[in-house]
């Protein structure tokens, strides 16, 4: 349009004297200039404008990505502080507590490189739902419980043990609250004697056999009798030097209020990845290893360990 009415305007100058034409042509020309000036500060401030909104869009991608990425890290940090966890808190969590908020917070026992409830920076988190009176529990402990362990000792991983009622024994209640009991007020010992928990209860449901304690689960045994259930694992935790006063304090109880707690949460929270749960049962860094073990017998570790 700038042009159009620059030609109509110019053709009405012919008309005009000279020095008027002259006059006239120099204003044009000035309005031409100023309108040339114009649609280039247009132009500038139109690219300027496209220029921005460049800027502005990409900032806000690289705002969305480094939040993004500050969140990758924020959880790769997490797992590297100790991984996630199906039942209880972090290992990194549950290591800066002691005695029975330590035990609560794992909802169970913790074990990292340089003992228990000291958590090991950087490896994944291992976990195992057990119970004391759980035939297939003693069965895959007594043949393969130091390679439970040895995730742990090796600082693979940070193994937490979550002991759960699964079965309705009397063995199963006394020996898991005494064990948690050991965790909380001498955790150095509690290794030693969940393991020697173990192996008692492993005597006890299959001194006739593997085919009879399967068939019996421990029914006709000591672990059906609360009294004499006490008795042994009293003289148990005695043989690797627990405490006197908390041997005392272990209690012929069929039930738990603790245990079956933790039991609910953990039954709840795998739930949701399972339709069934069970002893024993594993998860590794949150999540439900459905096949931890090979078909040799061994333990599947890179599954265990997060690399599958």
């Amino acid at each position: 349009m700038a042009k159009t009415q620059g030609k109509m305007q110019t053709g009405k100058i012919k008309s005009s004297s000279p020095a008027a034409k002259k006059r006239q042509e120099k204003v044009w020309k000035q309005v031409e200039a100023q309108r040339e000036a114009a649609r280039r500060k247009q132009t500038r401030n139109r690219v300027v404008i496209a220029i921005v909104a460049v800027l502005v869009v990409a900032a806000v991608a690289l705002s969305g990505y480094l939040i993004a990425q500050r969140g990758n890290n924020i959880a790769h940090a997490s797992r590297s502080a100790g991984g996630a966890v199906l039942s209880g808190q972090s290992p990194e969590k549950v290591a800066a507590l002691s005695g029975q908020q330590a035990v609560d917070a794992a909802q169970g026992i913790l074990i990292g490189q340089k003992g228990v409830y000291k958590a090991t920076a950087g490896v994944p988190t291992i976990e195992m739902w057990y119970s004391y009176g759980c035939p297939a529990c003693l069965n895959l402990e007594h043949k393969l419980g130091d390679k439970v362990l040895a995730f742990a000792k090796d600082g693979k991983a940070n193994l937490v043990l979550h002991p759960v009622a699964t079965h309705a024994l009397p063995w199963t209640i006394i020996a898991g609250n005494a064990s948690m009991a050991v965790a909380a007020e001498q955790p150095e010992k509690t290794l030693e004697f969940h393991q020697a928990l173990i192996d008692a209860g492993y005597g006890v449901m299959f001194a006739k056999g593997e085919e009879v304690g399967w068939k019996d689960q421990g029914n006709s045994t000591i672990m059906a009798d609360p009294a004499k259930s006490l008795e042994k694992i009293k003289e148990v935790a005695k043989k690797v030097g627990v405490k006197d006063k908390i041997i005392n304090s272990f209690k012929a109880e069929p039930q738990s209020a603790l245990l079956e707690k933790w039991q609910k949460q953990w039954a709840e929270a795998a739930g949701k990845q399972s339709q069934q749960v069970g002893t024993p049962m594993f998860a590794s860094n949150g999540k439900l290893v459905e096949n931890p073990i090979n078909q040799d017998g061994s333990f599947n570790e890179d599954l265990l360990l997060g690399k599958q």
